[in-house]
């Protein structure tokens, strides 16, 4: 996005604004993605109305542990002519709101003059522009109740935060539900300070109670038994909620170094990925009460998502940022089966549609990004029609799943 004088004019005058007050010098901030270290530094002007990411890491003083530092974020959504201020805080080195109320701990809006604006104006950063484009491709949807329902009313995260729904973290003294293998406190959707209220579900049991033999060995495999579930139970039939979450998993995990939305993440797209029936059993639709233009529409987001989150990665992302972690070869695969999911939906020996659905266009592009970026040949060649899988043997060699 070029900036001409007159745009930048016209951002200055309405655009928001993120006032930083006695930010000590070193410290790291970043607003969305785009991260530096400061000396005399107060903040940002002419940032475009929307969501926004703004993350920070302050140099510890505690000589206790002179060398960590805690990488905290605040997500918002901004609107014209806003200014966000935020303050530096010894007591907690880290930057906290101005004005607080008493009675509410909610934060109360600063109001900040023009003239105090344009006497900073020296030490106010201009907003990345260049990468509005891209930033809003991968945000677009989440709303401010996705926010709250994630992260609560303090839009505030840091790297230390976990989630109830972590597989993979032990929390002690807590009471596992027998049914769903999950800490039994995370059926509620209340957020807690420190705590990331991912929606929980075990996806290495993705059949329903009291499911048996065949049963539990094709949704063992296949997760649309689980999504259908997922869909409805938490998030009303509205895919767009389910996508916020795997996006703001995504922002979090990337930009603020969470560990626990990492986990999320990978949960989110394994959920996604490795359901093949919901394209075409409508029987398991109608049970839920899903129709097939809501798992389309689900579907056809998620790829644009998918590939704008591959754009906005540094090609040195899984070689030298993640290297050794196999990340590399877990994107891939999941995103080989999505497609491979999808490329079923048309039977064998059927001719293919004059036009390209919007799902199978959005896949396009994600194919194309997935090479443009990182050369992965998302192979969508299959031999048989739905429900089968090539790799998998058939018949009396077919594994089944036993429950004990």
């Amino acid at each position: 996005m070029k900036l001409t004088p007159e745009y930048a004019q016209r951002l200055f005058q309405t655009g928001a604004f993120i006032i930083f007050s006695g930010l000590p010098p070193g410290s790291e901030v970043g607003i969305d993605g785009d991260v530096h270290l400061t000396r005399k530094f107060s903040g940002w002007k002419m940032i475009p109305p929307g969501l926004h990411l703004v993350t920070w890491s302050i140099p510890s003083t505690n000589q206790q542990t002179p060398g960590l530092q805690i990488r905290r974020a605040v997500l918002r959504h901004l609107i014209a002519g806003e200014t966000y201020v935020l303050k530096y805080s010894a007591e907690a080195e880290d930057l906290v709101p101005t004005t607080v109320d008493e009675a509410t701990r909610e934060e109360v809006p600063t109001v900040v003059s023009p003239e105090h604006l344009r006497a900073l104006d020296g030490e106010l950063a201009a907003y990345p522009l260049f990468q509005w484009t891209a930033w809003k491709s991968f945000t677009e949807g989440v709303e401010d109740a996705d926010i709250v329902r994630l992260i609560g009313h303090s839009h505030k995260v840091d790297s230390l935060y976990e989630s109830p729904a972590d597989d993979e973290v032990i929390h002690k003294g807590e009471v596992i539900d027998k049914t769903t293998g999950l800490p039994a406190n995370t059926g509620t959707n209340d957020t807690q300070d420190g705590q990331l209220a991912y929606i929980p579900f075990d996806i290495k049991r993705s059949w329903r109670n009291g499911a048996v033999g065949e049963e539990v060995t094709t949704y063992s495999r296949d997760k649309s038994w689980l999504l259908c579930r997922v869909l409805t139970e938490h998030f009303a039939d509205e895919p767009a909620r389910l996508l916020a979450q795997l996006q703001l998993a995504f922002l979090i995990f990337i930009n603020v170094q969470n560990f626990s939305s990492l986990l999320a993440f990978k949960r989110f797209l394994v959920l996604l990925s490795r359901s093949e029936r919901i394209f075409f059993d409508k029987e398991l639709l109608t049970t839920r009460g899903i129709t097939s233009q809501t798992v389309e529409d689900l579907y056809t987001r998620l790829f644009r998502i998918l590939a704008a989150q591959l754009s906005s990665l540094p090609e040195t992302f899984f070689s030298v940022d993640l290297a050794g972690t196999g990340m590399q070869d877990f994107w891939h695969d999941e995103l080989q089966a999505l497609c491979r999911n999808v490329a079923r939906i048309q039977p064998t020996g059927t001719a293919p549609d004059s036009q390209a659905s919007p799902m199978k266009e959005s896949l396009s592009r994600l194919k194309a990004v997935a090479m443009e970026r990182f050369q992965w040949n998302l192979d969508t060649s299959v031999t048989e029609g739905p429900g089968s899988d090539e790799e998998e043997e058939e018949g009396e060699d077919a594994p089944v799943v036993v429950e004990l």
